[in-house]
């Protein structure tokens, strides 16, 4: 399992983004894994499940709902656009479960090999 660094907290989470204009979410989704943690490989058309996350703003937090669509990594770039950003690390499944803050994330992390 994958997990990258937020940039300003630098807690672990999974790659995420916002929904692009004219693009599927799915799609959107592994741009983002892309962007983020420089991976491809096949993205799922439906989501695993969601998690909800509060997003630090400037002056307040914004409660924010996140689809999770597994991708099955078949290359990891050497240069990606947020490289040195982020940390990438690649962990257990329970331990990547024991290493994000947010309950539901980790319970979609835990369900990952029955979904697959």
């Amino acid at each position: 399992m994958l997990l990258v660094t937020s940039r300003e907290t630098k807690r672990w989470l999974i790659p995420k983004g916002w929904p692009m204009k004219g693009k599927k979410p799915h799609k959107a989704a592994a741009q983002e894994a892309e962007e983020e943690a420089g991976v491809k490989g096949d993205i799922k058309n439906e989501p695993l499940g969601y998690y909800d996350y509060w997003k630090r703003r400037a002056a307040h937090f914004d409660l924010c709902r996140v689809d999770v669509y597994p991708l099955e990594v078949s290359k990891q770039l050497k240069s990606w656009r947020e490289k040195g950003q982020r940390q990438a690390r690649w962990f257990e499944v329970e331990e990547a479960a024991h290493q994000v803050l947010e309950p539901a994330l980790a319970q979609l992390i835990r369900s990952l090999p029955e979904y697959l």
